[in-house]
């Protein structure tokens, strides 16, 4: 029996998750209490970041407001 090999993006690791949650916290002034909405988002973001690395369209825009088209970088 044949199979199709199927893509999947690489699933971020949890240390990566904990840095950019870290970072989200720092960002939003170190609150308590915000921990797991800043997890989610953290996962959320390098979820992203890893479906850019792996040559997934995304759209969006940069932090000075242009918009971000397939295949541009981020800069």
């Amino acid at each position: 029996m044949k199979t199709t090999p199927s893509f999947s993006a690489a699933e971020p690791t949890e240390a990566e998750i904990q840095k950019q949650a870290y970072h989200l916290w720092i960002d939003g002034g170190c609150l308590e209490g915000v921990e797991l909405d800043n997890w989610f988002a953290a996962k959320e973001l390098v979820k992203h970041r890893h479906g850019r690395a792996h040559g997934h369209a995304v759209r969006g825009r940069h932090e000075d407001g242009r918009t971000i088209r397939p295949g541009e970088g981020s800069a």
